[in-house]
């Protein structure tokens, strides 16, 4: 039985009808595609760990709070070209901290310390601001900020 068609009616072939399915497919393609692009844009630059650090003498040591999984750092500033002692205390276990936001001239070292703390001596860079980040899974919360150029 073939069907009849009013006049100003058409019927498209099988093949080309807008399938739903597949348009809902390649809407989410297309956004997965555009979100990789915009996230991978931008860059968390880090510097590498200074061994030479481990042998430089603090200008000061600063006792910080990872209580409750985070890094306080309220408080905290540093001045240009200071070598600057971060004892994170209250954070037991393993943590592997990044330097964050870091340029020319600033170099830091990270050792986990027998008493279970976590010593980061940062050279501070000429001015702006570091972040300190915790790179261990399950520690991101576990970050905070260093104003450069603020003395205490």
């Amino acid at each position: 039985m073939t069907a009849t068609l009013h006049p100003t009616q058409r019927q498209r072939p099988r093949g080309l009808r807008p399938n739903r399915r597949g348009l809902a497919l390649a809407a989410v393609l297309f956004g997965g595609v555009a979100w990789a692009i915009a996230w991978g844009a931008h860059a968390h630059t880090s510097v590498p760990q200074a061994t030479g650090l481990a042998a430089a003498a603090p200008a000061r040591t600063v006792t910080v709070s990872g209580a409750g999984g985070r890094l306080d750092l309220s408080g905290v500033s540093a001045r240009p070209g200071e070598v600057l002692d971060l004892v994170v205390t209250d954070a037991p276990g393993a943590h592997a901290f990044v330097v964050q936001g870091s340029q020319p001239g600033s170099e830091y070292l990270v050792r986990a310390r027998d008493d279970g703390t976590t010593l980061i001596r940062l050279k501070v860079p000429p001015s702006g601001q570091v972040g300190l980040l915790c790179t261990t899974p399950g520690h991101e919360n576990l970050h905070g900020n260093i104003i450069i150029g603020v003395t205490e």
